[in-house]
């Protein structure tokens, strides 16, 4: 019986919501039910622009209102037929799919003469990943090639260059080089229920306790942190500041690796310190080196600044570095695992900052990993720019 009269109040719940969204003159029978007309075919869902939507036309009111024209003329809009291409896949010699997260291309052979054509073939900076015997393909992810993402109201669109460009040292050209814009379109979704709750909020002060934790910082020659608008010099030492929150008795900071690049995971970057401790890049500039400091808590090096061959061509404002580095406490006392090593050029030797020289014996081979008890903090410091001296700063004498 309970089963029974809950369907009865489902039914009934539904039949409600229908009406009004299509008001129609019902009659009522003696249960007192709506009756509908037959063939009343509503969707479940209706896309449109998210340019067409009021916001208005969604909010929930008290009570019941009749269902506005416009918004009828949405939910209840006649569906278009499919479009057919005016000519198929096999015809075509550029294909393009677009995911949700990825980009599919594929490319005739027979537009090319030169049987390695795939070696000048690129979609943005990305090789071609696979040739079979009819074409050439490309599948990578949305955001990578060096793809330009833009927006609109109602779109998100990803634009890439498929080019080719050929290379040839004869003195005839047997191949001309072109390029050919892609772009993925995808649609903005809005749901209506987004439209309904506006919640109200109520302003609150927030007390958090204040931990700087571990930090890595540019400085200058005197320890002093670098000046906005300051800049190093592409072949003078670059100088840091590694820093941890606290220095319990009878511990002290150590950097277990770090490289410097332009950014988080960018690529090129360049490992300057590796193997738990040991400063591989002091090797080839004897202006990378660890520098002694009077608070336990901090460890002060440098590293001869240097420029990533393809930033030559990037304007001054694009030549900016940070370095990125895995940082640990540990013993005061340093161990193959927790050192900090750099190679002496005068003395041709790997020389410890604070302990004996011997824990850096493993630096031209293979360290032992610190204890897995012992926690790594990774640590990135704030960009800083750099000079190129160019060929006039140096004087006319050069030739």
């Amino acid at each position: 019986m309970i089963n029974m009269l809950l369907k009865a109040a489902l039914t009934l719940v539904i039949l409600t919501r229908m009406v009004d969204l299509y008001p129609l003159e019902v009659s009522r029978g003696p249960a007192s039910c709506p009756v509908l007309p037959l063939g009343l075919n509503l969707p479940e869902s209706q896309r449109i622009l998210p340019s067409d939507v009021n916001e208005d036309l969604f909010r929930p009111e008290r009570n019941q209102r009749p269902v506005p024209d416009l918004l009828k003329s949405i939910l209840l809009s006649p569906t278009s037929p499919p479009t057919v291409p005016s000519e198929t896949s096999a015809s075509r010699r550029v294909d393009m799919l677009c995911h949700l997260d990825r980009v599919y291309v594929r490319v005739l052979k027979s537009l090319f003469n030169n049987p390695n054509a795939w070696q000048y073939l690129k979609l943005g900076t990305c090789p071609v990943n696979q040739a079979r015997d009819e074409h050439y393909y490309f599948l990578y992810y949305l955001n990578s090639c060096n793809v330009t993402r833009q927006e609109n109201e109602n779109e998100v669109i990803y634009s890439n260059t498929l080019s080719y460009e050929p290379a040839s040292t004869e003195l005839v050209v047997r191949e001309l080089p072109f390029s050919l814009s892609l772009e993925c379109h995808y649609n903005k979704y809005y749901r209506s229920y987004q439209f309904g709750y506006m919640p109200q909020m109520v302003p609150r002060t927030v007390f958090w306790r204040l931990d700087t934790g571990f930090s890595i910082t540019p400085v200058d020659e005197l320890w002093k942190p670098l000046a906005s608008g300051s800049s190093y010099v592409i072949g003078q030492p670059v100088y840091f500041e590694a820093k941890a929150p606290w220095s319990p008795e009878g511990q002290r900071p150590y950097l277990n690796n770090c490289y410097i690049s332009s950014a988080i995971g960018s690529t090129p970057k360049h490992t300057v310190l590796n193997n738990y401790g040991c400063m591989i890049e002091s090797k080839k500039s004897a202006q990378t080196k660890f520098y002694a400091s009077d608070e336990k808590n901090t460890l002060r090096f440098s590293v001869g600044a240097f420029v990533f061959k393809d930033m030559i061509s990037e304007p001054a404002e694009n030549k900016v570095m940070a370095i990125h580095c895995e940082m640990a406490l540990g013993p005061e006392k340093p161990t193959p695992s927790l050192k900090s090593c750099w190679y002496n050029m005068d003395t041709k030797r790997w020389s410890e900052l604070y302990g004996e020289d011997s824990v850096c014996a493993c630096c031209d081979t293979s360290c032992p990993a610190p204890d897995p008890s012992v926690p790594i903090t990774p640590v990135t410091s704030s960009t800083w720019e750099l000079d190129c001296l160019d060929r006039q700063s140096l004087g006319d004498g050069l030739s």
